[in-house]
């Protein structure tokens, strides 16, 4: 049991906290274990420690206890966490408020979405639709890593996310909108170039650049499925806007999104690969009441709509989670 100065403050004053010291208490409760809850925030694990215990020193009591198992909730923790919850909900409103001024007459979207974006893909088409119809709503899009997304969500950095892995939390609601082919992108002078499709382990033995980290579930799907297959794969980790001009070049192959193909890269070309599907999906918060987001949102669907009536290959989801 740690023992903390319940009157560090001088003169009875009460203590600033950072939000950052409380989304790690959250964080922690919620997935019982700092390994999990590290990287959930996208930060190392000792960084999270040392903001729990930052955060203890601030109250002057203490928040967790480690187990075996994990972390669990003190009596006090219990009793701070939904006062944090409030707190954290509250400085959300007031970013949410403060983007919707910044711009007068406009609301300010903050989106995530993975780049290098199709010009006429799901983002895309979402953006023309809600310019149309929406003239008052801006858009700002961000490409954040797999592990970085819940937070920025929960937190209020962004608020929505386009994802091929749509992150999970109680705070948060996905919609799959689209569905379709997970496709082999190769140099258009590549001895497989021509091929109606292929398996996975036609990757094999190829360098394969790959954002590792910023996809890194993305990846986790093609290692399995390679795995299955009784293949292994050489990831290369690159930047997910440096893959297309660096396959062009011929330093090796890589895997994205058949939709991939509206971009109209001169120097690749794409081949399916057999059994290998991808899902994007929107994500918000659950508490969400912003009506710049509902539009996005109803603007998404449409898009989803167009493309799966435009594009065989392309299949309309509507699924909420």
């Amino acid at each position: 049991m740690n023992t903390y100065d319940a009157g560090m403050f001088p003169g009875g004053a009460e203590a600033d906290i950072d939000p950052r010291l409380l989304r790690a208490l959250l964080a922690v409760a919620r997935e019982g274990h700092f390994g999990r809850a590290a990287a959930g925030l996208g930060i190392a694990q000792p960084a999270l420690s040392r903001q729990v215990r930052q955060l203890e020193r601030l109250l002057g009591v203490e928040l967790l206890v480690r187990t075996p198992r994990g972390a669990e909730l003190t009596e006090a923790g219990r009793t701070i966490v939904p006062e944090a919850e409030r707190a954290l909900d509250h400085n959300r409103r007031i970013a949410r408020a403060a983007r919707s001024l910044a711009v007068t007459g406009s609301d300010v979207l903050m989106v995530s979405a993975p780049m290098p974006s199709s010009p006429r893909g799901l983002l895309a088409e979402a953006v023309r639709r809600l310019r149309s119809d929406h003239a008052r709503v801006r858009l700002s899009v961000v490409d954040l890593r797999d592990g970085q997304q819940a937070a920025a969500l929960v937190s209020g950095r962004v608020d929505a996310v386009l994802t091929w892995h749509p992150p999970v939390g109680d705070e948060l609601v996905s919609e799959a909108l689209v569905e379709e082919n997970i496709s082999a992108l190769l140099p258009r002078s590549h001895p497989l170039a021509g091929a109606e499709a292929l398996s996975i382990a036609a990757l094999e033995a190829q360098s394969v650049l790959f954002p590792v980290s910023e996809r890194s579930h993305c990846w986790a799907q093609l290692d399995a499925a390679a795995s299955a297959e009784g293949v292994e794969l050489t990831p290369v980790p690159t930047a997910p806007t440096a893959v297309p001009d660096l396959v062009a070049t011929g330093l090796g192959v890589s895997a994205v999104p058949g939709s991939f193909r509206f971009t109209g890269h001169p120097g690749v070309t794409l081949v399916p690969l057999q059994r290998l599907f991808g899902t994007m999906s929107v994500v918000r918060r659950r508490d969400e009441e912003s009506r710049a987001v509902t539009d996005l949102l109803r603007a998404c669907r449409d898009a989803a709509r167009y493309l799966a009536d435009a594009h065989d290959d392309v299949w309309r989801l509507s699924e909420v989670a």
